[in-house]
């Protein structure tokens, strides 16, 4: 009976482990989910570093000061590295999978959603926008 009822226990997790592989439908919104967080968690490892370091910047940003000035002077480079890395590395393939179902995806608004889901906070993503928006005039993106 116990070693019944551990090889419907293996089975079970098996099953488990099988469906959490299984890639959703294409198109659908499950899968415009998957495919959108599996590129996005590649490039939150990849750049955890200047995510941590945006995100202790927004905890600062209501006390302004000299110290918190030259942070963010030392993290613009820092910005505009994790900016260009994700035009060139996540947008290609969220922009591939997405022309699949013929839905436009647009630089900016992805950018600031993922850093929103990092945990960025809203005073920093204001002053990243500004950023995009004015490389974007001068076609840098």
């Amino acid at each position: 009976m116990k070693s019944l009822i551990s090889s419907v226990a293996l089975a079970t997790l098996g099953l488990a482990s099988l469906s959490a592989c299984v890639t959703p439908e294409p198109c659908t919104a499950e899968w415009v989910e998957w495919r959108t967080d599996k590129v996005l968690t590649r490039f939150a490892n990849a750049n955890s570093g200047t995510i941590r370091t945006l995100r202790d910047i927004s905890g600062d940003m209501d006390a302004p000061g000299p110290l918190l000035a030259m942070r963010i002077a030392m993290a613009v480079n820092d910005v505009d590295d994790l900016t260009s890395d994700f035009r060139r590395i996540v947008l290609p393939e969220l922009n591939s999978a997405i022309a699949q179902c013929s839905q436009p995806r647009h630089f900016v608004p992805a950018f600031t959603q993922f850093l929103r889901k990092e945990g960025v906070g809203e005073d920093v993503i204001e002053w990243i926008e500004v950023l995009g928006y004015l490389a974007a005039e001068q076609n840098q993106f």
